[in-house]
């Protein structure tokens, strides 16, 4: 029973960080979306292997 419990927590706690770490555009730039990063700046996510691929702020409307 403990076992079930504690899996279900898992699966619970990992789908709440899976939504979480998805962040929301807040612009565009030659059509790629474009999110806010960590220091203030705006990227990009390039590839597969998400690269962030930063702009120049004043393509950047993020706030």
């Amino acid at each position: 029973m403990k076992k079930i419990i504690t899996l279900s927590l898992i699966a619970i706690l990992s789908i709440g960080l899976t939504n979480a770490a998805k962040p929301k555009p807040c612009g565009t730039f030659q059509g790629h979306n474009l999110y806010k990063g960590e220091k203030g700046g705006c990227f990009y996510l390039k590839t597969k292997k998400k690269l962030k691929v930063y702009v120049d702020k004043k393509h950047c409307n993020c706030k």
